[in-house]
């Protein structure tokens, strides 16, 4: 893929794309489109992605963009580290707690846990969405039964 040395026209667009906390596909699909323009903007949220997306594919993605466009912090080059979403079971258990107290329910009702998940922490909700994938609903079934 050839790198075109200018900035994209819609590089605000692309910035805010980039940045948002509860879309990994969108974040993703930015990272591709910010690949192809080697200007200080794309570099700048590469950089940042590369370093600090907790979705591991979006921050390869962006990490090996920055690599192919030669990118480095302080002279050194950027390190890929390992998969680590950043959250403890002490997180999931406030945040779930906090949603299972906002709801007031009976009984268990899955959509509206995710509903209300999501409004609590999008960015958690989306990235656990990403880390379980197909099972997701039974990861938070798991969590929400474990809860005291």
């Amino acid at each position: 893929m050839k790198i075109i040395q200018a900035e994209p026209t819609n590089i605000e667009e692309l910035k805010i794309q980039a940045m948002t906390k509860d879309d990994w596909e969108l974040r993703l699909a930015a990272v591709h489109e910010l690949a192809k323009y080697d200007c200080q903007k794309s570099r700048y949220i590469l950089t940042k992605l590369a370093s600090g997306d907790r979705v591991f594919t979006v921050k390869e993605a962006a990490f090996n963009a920055a690599t192919a466009m030669g990118i480095t912090r302080k002279g050194l080059p950027l390190v890929l580290k390992r998969r680590d979403i950043g959250y403890s079971s002490k997180d999931f258990a406030k945040i779930f707690s906090r949603v299972k107290r906002d709801l007031t329910m009976e009984e268990f009702d899955l959509e509206a846990f995710k509903t209300q998940f999501q409004v609590v922490s999008s960015e958690m909700y989306d990235v656990m969405q990403y880390e379980e994938q197909e099972n997701f609903d039974l990861w938070m079934t798991a969590l929400y039964e474990n809860l005291r």
